[in-house]
């Protein structure tokens, strides 16, 4: 086999050149502390890096959601706490102004505060958060979900319904709310228990009729049907009551007796005061109220005043409807407020366990990726010497000639 002189000095250069690629290489992998420059290096590595990688960046961005959401719910809570707080205020207005030490002028001032009230609560419905956006809009948030026409009316534009709040991703199978609609907060609130409710559709001229609460006493026998209850003379002084159902029949009758509670189909309703032939009280399935409707209702019965007999009983009555529909309200605000409580909880909760699989995945990575320093350290001077050597034996070499041997 013949061997020329050009094959042998590229032999040589090869191996410098070799040399030189693997001390770079590792002095490289000194630099940047990594094992895995290229996924040539370690195919399997690589890609189980990689699919790590993808992990950890998807988990950062839930940490950062809970960072952007967590202000948000914050804020809802302190709304709702504030709003609380102007409801338990009108609660007590509500029991001062049925009080029979009020004159009618008192009551105006008590209608007059309740209305800063109203507006307060109107002014909380509408609160934007720190990026300008409407907080109980839902997923209208740049829209002002609350409007008032000149009557006084307030009525809900925000978003409702099935996805009509945003959800935020918290953890790969997890997402949350961040917030609440309008209109379940302020507006779709089931009234007095939530169940079945009453009102004076008619009274007569000088009626005394007071409502003073209505409820449940047998669920199992309760129905969704409206009922009236109308009085007649029974003679002698006595008035009674009867009771009909929507087509008319008579579901119960008696002697009427006040304060005393009237049972029915399920249900009992306390009347007190004086009735007149032709007054008609409307037994009903609870409807929804907008805490606005509830509070319009007792402000407009306090201006009214109770200069009358049948005036004093209609602000009664009103102030009755009133305080168990501000209970409504206010369970309804607390039930929210738990609930976002326990959101925010969930985030805290989730933020460590991300925070607890950020750290495992950054290990797992390192443990694959970074470098062994000890053998590294070793591979580059065994790489230096051999190149070293390589150089030595190259220059030896390019000095041979067979002119030498002449």
């Amino acid at each position: 086999m013949r061997i020329s002189t050009t094959q042998i000095f590229q032999t040589g250069i090869d191996q410098i050149q070799r040399g030189q690629m693997d001390l770079n290489r590792t002095s490289l992998q000194m630099g940047r502390g990594e094992r895995i420059l290229s996924p040539s290096d370690d195919p399997s590595g690589a890609t189980q890096v990689n699919q790590f990688e993808r992990i950890i960046q998807a988990t950062k961005q839930y940490q950062r959601n809970i960072d952007n959401t967590q202000p948000r719910l914050q804020q809802e809570e302190s709304a709702l706490q504030g709003g609380t707080d102007l409801l338990q205020r009108a609660r007590e207005l509500v029991v001062a102004g049925n009080n029979d030490s009020q004159t009618n002028e008192t009551r105006r001032y008590i209608a007059g505060e309740l209305r800063q009230l109203r507006d307060g609560l109107f002014d909380i419905a509408n609160t934007k958060d720190p990026n300008g956006e409407y907080l109980f809009a839902g997923t209208r948030s740049l829209q002002q979900p609350f409007q008032q026409d000149g009557a006084g009316s307030v009525r809900y534009e925000g978003a409702s319904g099935t996805g009509s709040v945003r959800e935020v991703a918290i953890s790969a199978n997890r997402k949350l709310p961040v917030g609440d609609t309008g209109a379940r907060v302020f507006m779709d609130i089931p009234e007095n228990d939530g169940r079945v409710g009453a009102e004076v559709t008619n009274r007569a001229p000088g009626s005394r009729l007071v409502i003073e609460q209505t409820g449940v006493n047998d669920s199992a026998a309760l129905t969704d049907q409206t009922y009236t209850i109308s009085f007649e003379d029974l003679g002698g002084g006595e008035l009674g009551y009867v009771i009909e159902d929507e087509g008319g029949a008579t579901v119960a009758s008696g002697p009427y007796v006040p304060g005393e509670a009237i049972t029915f189909d399920g249900r009992a309703i306390t009347l007190s005061g004086t009735p007149e032939i032709g007054d008609e009280v409307q037994s009903r399935p609870a409807q929804n109220k907008s805490v606005f409707e509830t509070l319009d209702a007792i402000i407009a019965a306090l201006e009214e005043g109770g200069a009358t007999g049948s005036s004093r009983a209609n602000l009664a009555t009103a102030s009755n409807t009133a305080f168990a529909d501000l209970d409504a309200v206010l369970g309804n605000f607390n039930d929210i407020r738990a609930e976002v409580g326990a959101r925010l909880k969930a985030f805290d909760q989730q933020k460590d366990v991300n925070e607890d699989r950020l750290v495992d995945l950054n290990s797992a990575v390192s443990e694959i990726r970074d470098l062994d320093y000890a053998e590294a350290i070793s591979r580059f001077n065994q790489q230096q010497v051999a190149l070293q050597a390589a150089q030595q034996t190259y220059t030896q070499v390019n000095r041979l000639s067979l002119f030498d041997f002449l």
